[in-house]
Order: structure tokens, then sequence, then C-alpha cells
């Protein structure tokens, strides 16, 4: 059987057939039978607890075109979630803390204008907003 590197890196990694399966867009199935054939232990059910929040989010992203991070993971009404350390995160909160180191004021949105983006570097609060809204009317003048 011919492995993808990128299964066989995440495989070694220690990640599961699921995670696996999210990230190389593979079947569950997939990513079991390239285990087998690697010679490493079953997958164990449920969850793996994470490292750090970062780690959280992550397992729950991918990344695509240009550093743009897309969900993966669970929603609740909608909205991404992740659970880490026994707090439930908004994926853009989760996002914005782990790339600014605080909590965020106000309501998160990615800055990069795509929508759905979970990039850290990408999330901006309501004081980023206004700031970027007043720099752009300071340089091309008119309403942001």
């Amino acid at each position: 059987m011919k492995i993808r590197a990128d299964v066989a890196e995440m495989l070694r990694d220690g990640l599961t057939n699921q995670q696996v399966a999210r990230r190389a867009h593979i079947s569950q199935q997939t990513a079991a039978i390239a285990r087998a054939a690697l010679g490493l232990p079953k997958s164990k059910p449920g969850q793996k607890r994470q490292a750090s929040l970062e780690q959280a989010l992550r397992d729950r992203s991918r990344v695509v075109d240009a550093g743009h991070w897309e969900w993966a993971g669970p929603r609740s009404n909608g909205l991404a979630v992740v659970h880490f350390d026994g707090r439930r995160y908004t994926a853009c909160r989760a996002a914005f803390v782990i790339h600014h180191q605080r909590a965020p004021i106000g309501e998160v949105r990615p800055g990069c204008g795509r929508a759905g983006c979970m990039a850290p570097a990408h999330m901006d609060d309501r004081p980023a907003r206004e700031r970027n809204n007043a720099t752009f009317v300071a340089l091309f003048g008119g309403a942001a």
C-alpha cells in the first residue's frame, strides 16, 4: 500500500485516525489502514487531551490558501467552538488569544476579509478594527 508522506507523518506524531482523516481529507478507514501498514498501534477512541489551546485549535482547523485557516471542527448554534482545559471558546476568540496573548475586547472577526478564516494572525477585536479604520481614513480620507 502506498501511504502519503503527510498521512504517515501525522500518524507517527500520534494523531487519531479521525484527526488525520480531517486534516488530510481522507476517510477514517483509510487512516486506519495506513496505521496498520506502518505497524503503529490502533488509535484509541475518544478525544485526546490537548497540550495547548493552539494545538486544540490546530487539530480542528486546516490550512488553506494564503495562510488562511478553515474550520473543520464542531459547531454549536452555528459557531465554531473549541474546548480546552475545561473551558469552551469560540474558535475566533481562541485564535485571537493565541496570537495576541490577551483577551479580546468586543467581537472578534477575521481582519483578512475572508469569511470564516480562523488563522490566529488574522483575528481583530474592536480596538484593532477602530485603529485600522482610523488609519484608512487618515490615508485615503472619507469613510472607511
